[in-house]
């Protein structure tokens, strides 16, 4: 039988979230809600979603499953506003790459008996907007669900079986671990490429910057997503991502100070490290 999902957020991960479930022919009818009327038209318009609510809470309501695909730091008012209207066995999942924030807000204002899963699919692009949405996205790439100690099972099991229904297979781990992994493996290289490109704008001539070559090109690739989107991220995740910040200053000093002092050895060391421990599916 077809059960109702309330998809709240029709961005990138929520508007593909919504097309690979039609295209899959998955037993959803998606239910969904957005602050923009125009991402709602176009997605009714293509078959992407079976209804419109005009609110998040309409959406939620009386929904087998609510999904929150909106930017972290929206995520907080999304429960805000759904967690009242809201009844006991009804789960509540999310899209965003952080996890133990918003693990606590949900704790704070669902009601008893409505279960919070966390969820981050690891999937995406540097487009914006349900109209770059990817049917098919999320096939063959990994959900991590961040399960605590007394999530009810079900509604674990509720979430898992929707991540496979979209393709993805699924790992867990706790919150907190969560966080700490991607500040290094997602959120540190998106700082260091707005880094590394203002650096680069603010030392050069743009007809200079232009020669750059493909390493600097990947870099500026990554910068092309939302700002809005990577500043909720780094506040959302900051002691993580300081964290992650202060390891790789440190070893960016030791580089630094093996240039300075023209220690070939030290240099060596440094980069055959990297090239020897690193994981090859990086550079694929």
């Amino acid at each position: 039988m077809s059960r109702t999902l309330a998809l709240v957020g029709l961005g990138l991960i929520g508007g593909s979230l919504a097309a690979s479930l039609k295209t899959r022919n998955a037993p959803w009818r998606v239910r969904a809600a957005d602050r923009r009327r125009s991402a709602l038209d176009y997605a009714l318009d293509r078959g992407m979603i079976d209804e419109a609510a005009p609110s998040a809470s309409a959406a939620a309501e009386g929904a087998d499953l609510v999904v929150l695909a909106t930017p972290v730091q929206a995520i907080r008012a999304s429960l805000r506003e759904v967690g009242p209207g809201l009844r006991p066995g009804q789960v509540v999942t999310d899209v965003g790459s952080t996890k133990a924030g918003i693990l606590r807000e949900a704790r704070e204002v669902l009601p008893a008996g409505v279960s919070f899963v966390g969820g981050h699919p690891v999937a995406g692009t540097e487009r914006s907007g349900v109209e770059s949405a990817v049917p098919g996205l999320f096939e063959g790439r990994t959900c991590v669900l961040t399960p605590t100690d007394d999530s009810d099972p079900r509604a674990v099991e509720a979430v898992t079986d929707l991540w496979h229904d979209l393709g993805a297979q699924v790992v867990c781990m706790a919150p907190e671990t969560h966080d700490r992994v991607f500040a290094l493996v997602s959120h540190l290289p998106h700082a260091l490429a707005y880094g590394l490109v203002d650096t680069v704008a603010g030392e050069l001539e743009p007809e200079q910057a232009a020669l750059a070559g493909g390493s600097l090109r990947d870099f500026a690739r990554v910068t092309s997503g939302s700002p809005v989107v990577w500043r909720e991220i780094f506040l959302e995740n900051r002691d993580a991502l300081l964290y992650a910040l202060d390891a790789f200053a440190g070893r960016i000093r030791v580089l630094h100070d093996a240039v300075s002092r023209g220690d070939a050895e030290a240099l060596d060391r440094l980069l055959r490290r990297a090239t020897e421990t690193g994981d090859p599916s990086w550079r694929r």
